[in-house]
């Protein structure tokens, strides 16, 4: 406690040593939880007389926040920027195997000041919090965007790839989690990115500020890394159990032997993932989320399957419209109006082998009633 207000009282001071600032960009490398796999970005606060040395750290969040899961997917989940000391921050760091590379930044005495004074605001308890959003406001935005402001001109020139391309370039270790968050993000990320808008990520940051001048000088006086790691060997996919093999196999499995159990399992998995995705379109403030397409062929319409399987009945009508959903999804791939996961594939056609399932039951049944007249 008293560290903590020890740090509270000097960061609440206005009479900084100018001589003595230096001001620098972390970047840290991807963890394995899901919430640090691209990586983390913070900035150091450091006195050269070694009596402060601080990191601020936008990307701050509360596991304990009574509906932590619901918060997040509605888009209300605060974050906050929170401080530490540096060696607390490189600690946690180091411990998680995770490297931290430093950029000292170039700037001026008045700079300097303007940026540690703009901090200091943004502590204070009534703006500390805010509503996170992956691609425009997270650990990186947040610190771009304070460097626009002393004046740093982060290029804007178009880069030949999307954001959802940006994103699962950094996921190719990650194969059920990139299904996942392609599943869950709308078209709008298939737009292409310029390389101001890619400094979402915090690799980017560090690259567009390496690239960067101020006053015509570099922005970045020295890179180094502050911590030392075990050798992190890049992790393997695992392909034996990625979403596209196992999804195939699964496949090979329905074309031969579809009993009843699976195809009620499959229609509750794909109704119950496609009501939550209507959900988040409707409800979430993620405009990442909406306008979803993935919808036309995880759709919720497949739970209404469930009681007509109840009854031992059939609706040739749903089936149809279900199929056509298929091939429209198939149609808006090959056009690029979204682009889906390669693991749906053989998803497609199991739910193709579903709905040929109910229409080829519907004839048959409308066969025995008419022979039966």
């Amino acid at each position: 406690m008293k560290n903590i207000l020890f740090i509270i009282f000097l960061i609440s001071q206005s009479s900084y040593s100018d001589n003595h600032l230096e001001i620098s960009i972390l970047t840290c490398s991807p963890g394995d939880e899901v919430y640090s796999v691209f990586g983390h970005s913070a900035i150091r606060i450091k006195d050269k007389d070694q009596s402060l040395d601080l990191v601020y750290n936008f990307g701050m969040f509360d596991f304990k926040s009574p509906n932590f899961t619901f918060k997040f997917i509605r888009g209300k989940l605060k974050y906050y920027l929170g401080i530490q000391k540096t060696e607390d921050f490189l600690e946690q760091y180091t411990r998680e195997n995770r490297l931290v590379l430093e950029q000292k930044l170039n700037l001026s005495e008045k700079q300097e000041i303007q940026l540690l004074t703009k901090l200091n605001y943004l502590y204070k308890p009534e703006n500390r919090q805010y509503y996170y959003s992956f691609l425009k406001k997270n650990c990186s935005t947040e610190i771009r965007d304070l460097l626009s402001e002393i004046g740093v001109n982060f290029p804007k020139e178009n880069l030949e790839v999307s954001y959802r391309q940006l994103i699962n370039y950094h996921l190719a270790d990650h194969l059920w989690l990139r299904f996942g968050i392609n599943l869950v993000l709308g078209k709008s990320i298939d737009q292409n990115a310029n390389k101001f808008e890619s400094t979402f990520l915090p690799i980017y940051l560090k690259e567009e500020i390496s690239d960067s001048q101020l006053n015509g000088r570099p922005l970045v006086k020295l890179e180094q890394t502050l911590n030392t790691v075990e050798n992190r060997n890049k992790r393997s996919p695992q392909y034996w159990f990625s979403p596209i093999l196992i999804f195939s196999l699964l496949f090979l499995l329905f074309l031969f032997c579809f009993p009843r159990p699976a195809q009620i399992a499959v229609i509750v998995l794909i109704g119950g993932a496609g009501l939550v995705l209507s959900l988040m379109w409707l409800f979430s403030d993620h405009p990442e989320v909406r306008n979803n397409l993935n919808i036309l062929w995880c759709n919720p319409l497949y739970l209404l399957y469930l009681p007509l399987m109840i009854k031992n009945k059939s609706s040739i009508l749903l089936a149809f419209l279900l199929m056509a959903l298929l091939f429209s999804t198939i149609i808006i791939w090959l056009i690029d109006l979204q682009i889906f996961d390669t693991a749906i594939i053989p998803i497609l056609l199991i739910l193709g082998i579903l709905n040929y399932k109910q229409i080829r039951k519907s004839a048959i049944i409308t066969f025995k009633d008419c022979d039966g007249h």
